[in-house]
């Protein structure tokens, strides 16, 4: 059975609780990111696709 999918205000939530915590180690994370990681944990994307994308933004390219 998997796990149920979040909601995207609970994955906002979620992702709300990481910027402090982020900004104590002195790192911050873009919208964008913000954006995917939701995606991420409410199911939208699978974490191959999550990697697909990020790598692809930061210029690399993929077979």
């Amino acid at each position: 059975m998997s796990a149920p999918r979040k909601t995207e205000a609970e994955a906002r939530a979620a992702v709300a609780q990481m910027v402090p915590i982020m900004a104590i180690e002195g790192r911050q994370m873009s919208d964008r990111d913000k954006d995917l990681l939701v995606d991420l944990i409410r199911g939208v994307i699978t974490i191959d696709d999550f990697a697909a994308i990020i790598t692809r933004e930061a210029g690399y390219e993929l077979d």
